[in-house]
């Protein structure tokens, strides 16, 4: 009678004489661990757009964050040097558009203006919002008045 031991090694010794080489099995690993690792990057980079979507929809554009969040550490600097809120802020298109959705979302009063140098404004709490278009979309400058 064949014990049990028997048949297991006897099938684990006989699976890797008729692979042919241990070099062959090495390399059908290797491959193996190469396309596991590229299937976990595309799953990982899927996850991150996935993440990134949800805090857009969920999170907006907040006084925390996105470009409003930028323009509020800027005008809270200001603030705390000089004891009151700026006139002016130069800003680029995107914190224009990202303020813009602010407005929308919080249902307030969208106020447009055009200013000197046929530059437009938006106004944002105390102070008007100067569009810079030749600057980063993300651009945020530094605070001032007249």
């Amino acid at each position: 009678m064949i014990s049990r031991r028997e048949v297991v090694t006897a099938g684990v010794l006989g699976t890797l004489g008729a692979s042919g080489s241990v070099e062959a099995a090495a390399e059908q690993s290797r491959a193996d661990s190469e396309t596991l690792k590229e299937g976990l990057k595309a799953l990982e980079d899927s996850i991150d757009e996935l993440k990134a979507t949800f805090e857009r929809c969920l999170l907006g554009n907040s006084m925390t964050y996105g470009g409003v969040g930028a323009v509020q550490v800027k005008l809270q600097e200001y603030a705390k040097v000089t004891g009151r809120f700026p006139e002016y802020c130069d800003i680029g298109l995107g914190i224009f558009y990202d303020v813009y959705d602010w407005h929308v979302r919080q249902q307030q009063q969208i106020q447009i203006s055009r200013i000197a140098e046929q530059r437009m404004a938006i106004q944002f709490m105390f102070t008007q919002l100067v569009v810079r278009w030749e600057n980063p979309l993300n651009y945020v400058g530094t605070p001032f008045d007249r």
